[in-house]
C-alpha cells in the first residue's frame, strides 16, 4: 500500500485526506478532516493532529496552498504561515513532499470533472485541437482571495498552472465602478494599487457593501445589527441579498456588483488566454448563489469585450458545484509526480 497526503490548505479552511494510490486516484478519499486554520500556528500543527487522528503513515504529501510557491517553499497570501517542502519531509518522514499553488490543483482536477460537477451559464463552443487535445481551460476562483490559473492538455499530457492574476490592477466598466474606483483610493494605502481581489472575492463583498451604504444606499438595522455581531460579514450580507422574502436592496448591489466586477475578470482571463476550451469558476461563494440570483450581470460583463464579442461567445462558461476540487486535484498532482519518482 502506497499513501498519499493530499491537503487543501486556504486562509479559512483546511482540507486532509488519505488516498491510495496502489488502487488509483478515487473521487473519494479512504479518511478525510476538516480544521480551521486560523485555530493553528502553522500546517505542521494540522498535519500532525490529522496524523494522529488517523493513524496513518503516509508516503508521500502534496499540499494545494493559497499562496506563492517558490524554491520548494510556500508563503501563505491571508495567513502568516511559511511552510517548506524538505521541513515538512524531515519532521514527518515523508519520501516526496509537492507544495502546489491551490489553483494549480483546482486546474488540474478539470480532467477529471464530470457533467454534474458544474453548472453550465453559458453552452458556447469548446475547441477540439485534434486528437485528444483541448483549447486551454482558464479557471477563476473567488473565495478568501481571487485565484486565477490554466489548463493544457495535449494527449496524456496534462500542464496546469495557478497564477496570481487576481493582484492584477482593477478596472472599472461603468460609472459606478469608476466610483467605486475612486472610492477605494481614498480607503487605501497609496500608492499601492486597487486590486481585482479586493473588490472581487469573500472579503471584498463587505467593502462593497459599505460603498454603497456611503454612496447614500439605506441600510436596514437588522442587517446593520447583524454585520456587528460577526467577523466574517460576508455570509449575512448575502443571505440578506438571496432572501426569500424582501431581500435586502443594499446587499442585493453589493452582490450583484461582485457579479459584474466577477464576470469582466473573467472575461480579461479568458481573452489573455485564448481559452477556448472554457472559462470556470471554482471557488466557495458562486455555488451558494446558484438558483438564488440571476447570472446575467456576469455574462454581460463577461462578454462585453468590444471587438471580441463574437469570440467570447463561443466560450463555455461553467461554475464548478464540486466542493473538493482543490483537494482532488493535489491528489492528481501528487500522484503524477508519484509515478515520475518511481518511473512509472
Amino acid at each position: 500500500m502506497s499513501l498519499l497526503l493530499a491537503a487543501d490548505i486556504g486562509g479559512t479552511k483546511s482540507v486532509l485526506a488519505i488516498f491510495d494510490l496502489h488502487e488509483g486516484l478515487k473521487s473519494v478519499a479512504s479518511i478525510e478532516a476538516v480544521y480551521a486554520s486560523r485555530d493553528f500556528g502553522g500546517i505542521e500543527e494540522i498535519i500532525h493532529s490529522f496524523l494522529e487522528e488517523s493513524g496513518c503513515t503516509p508516503e508521500y504529501a502534496c499540499l494545494a496552498v493559497a499562496g506563492v510557491i517558490s524554491h520548494g517553499q510556500a508563503k501563505m497570501t491571508n495567513l502568516p504561515w511559511l511552510i517548506s517542502e524538505q521541513e515538512l519531509a524531515e519532521r514527518f518522514g515523508f519520501t516526496g513532499v509537492w507544495l502546489v499553488n491551490d489553483l494549480t490543483a483546482v486546474c488540474s482536477s478539470l480532467p477529471l470533472l464530470r457533467n454534474n460537477d458544474f453548472l453550465e451559464l453559458q453552452s458556447g463552443a469548446a475547441e477540439s485541437g485534434g486528437r485528444s487535445s483541448t483549447g486551454v481551460m482558464a479557471v477563476i476562483a473567488p473565495g478568501t482571495g481571487l485565484g486565477e490559473g490554466f489548463l493544457v492538455q495535449e494527449g496524456e499530457v496534462v500542464f496546469a498552472q495557478g497564477t496570481e492574476g487576481g493582484h492584477g490592477d482593477f478596472a472599472p466598466t461603468d460609472a459606478t465602478q469608476a466610483a467605486l474606483l475612486d472610492w477605494m483610493r481614498q480607503h487605501h494605502p497609496w500608492p499601492a494599487p486597487v486590486s481585482y481581489e479586493m473588490l472581487c472575492s469573500g472579503l471584498a463583498i463587505p467593502t462593497l457593501y459599505t460603498f454603497f451604504k456611503a454612496s447614500g444606499m439605506e441600510e436596514r438595522p437588522a442587517v446593520s445589527a447583524a454585520l456587528t455581531q460577526t467577523v466574517d460579514q460576508t455570509p449575512v450580507i448575502i443571505n440578506n441579498a438571496l432572501a426569500d422574502k424582501n431581500p435586502c436592496p443594499l446587499c442585493r448591489q453589493s452582490v450583484e456588483t461582485f457579479l459584474a466586477i466577477l464576470g469582466a475578470e473573467a472575461g480579461n482571463l479568458a481573452l489573455k488566454l485564448y481559452s477556448t476550451g472554457g472559462l470556470y469558476i471554482g471557488g466557495g461563494i458562486m455555488p451558494r448563489l446558484i438558483g438564488r440570483i440571476s447570472f446575467a450581470p456576469l455574462l454581460a460583463a463577461f462578454n462585453n469585450k468590444e471587438k471580441m464579442e463574437a469570440l467570447m461567445a463561443t466560450i463555455p462558461v461553467r461554475v464548478i458545484t464540486r466542493k473538493d476540487t482543490a483537494l482532488l486535484g493535489a491528489a492528481s498532482y501528487g500522484g503524477g509526480m508519484v509515478s515520475l519518482l518511481q518511473g512509472k
